[in-house]
């Protein structure tokens, strides 16, 4: 029987594919090299042609999303029938969009990267995600300067700001969004409040930024916990 040999993407692509379905049945941290290995029938030398380890292994899921919504929102940046507003507010409504149709990927993350020991790895994908979405968003932000919407000497300054802010605001929404209606209060208003900040780097009118409303959040969470 003649072996099949497939492109490196197409193998690659194969390995993702497994891995994600096994760490949404299994757990991330209940699902072992060997398991993946096994179930694709593949040796561990193949495995690691491919990747470190499974940590990195699971950096390329998030890195998958993470170009998927790199896409999206550069379709956005790209429409010159948009203002500045309107970008801003599609691009956090399409970032959005695409994190719900991987929110099994988002149940894994929530256990794996709000675990204590994984701080560092928790860093680093947000590291890595200011590096490839904040460029598009300085684009919304020259625009809206030069549309006189947004007031700021430092767009790309600010788009950086933007996203660390959110890495920081981040540690505590995952845990909110677990919680009854009043966490989902509380959610609700820690978002203003970051909506409010990112008014004030960009030099944007009250009001202007709309990331989430009451709605989209219990949303979020009804699909978390499910």
């Amino acid at each position: 029987m003649a072996r099949i040999i497939k492109k490196y993407g197409e193998r690659r692509t194969e390995f993702l594919n497994t891995a994600q379905e096994l760490f949404f049945t299994k757990g991330y941290e209940q699902t072992a090299v060997e398991t993946i290995i096994k179930k694709m029938r593949l040796s561990k030398g193949t495995f690691y042609y491919y990747f470190k380890s499974k940590e990195d292994l699971l950096d390329a899921l998030i890195e998958r999303m993470t170009e998927k919504i790199l896409e999206e929102v550069r379709k956005i940046v790209d429409r010159e029938d948009l203002d500045a507003i309107a970008k801003l507010n599609r691009a956090y409504a399409v970032t959005r969009s695409v994190k719900l149709e991987n929110i099994e990927l988002l149940k894994v993350l929530l256990k794996v990267l709000y675990d204590d020991k994984n701080l560092l790895f928790r860093y680093k994908i947000y590291r890595n995600s200011i590096e490839i979405l904040a460029p598009e968003f300085s684009k919304i932000i020259r625009q809206g300067i030069k549309e006189e919407v947004f007031d700021t000497d430092f767009p790309d300054e600010a788009a950086k700001l933007i996203f660390e802010m959110a890495y920081i605001f981040s540690e505590r929404i995952p845990k909110l969004l677990l919680g009854n209606d009043k966490n989902l209060d509380e959610a609700e208003k820690k978002f203003r409040v970051y909506e409010n900040a990112i008014e004030r780097i960009i030099g944007a009118e009250e009001g202007t930024v709309k990331i989430v409303n009451r709605n989209v959040l219990k949303d979020f969470s009804e699909k978390i916990k499910n």
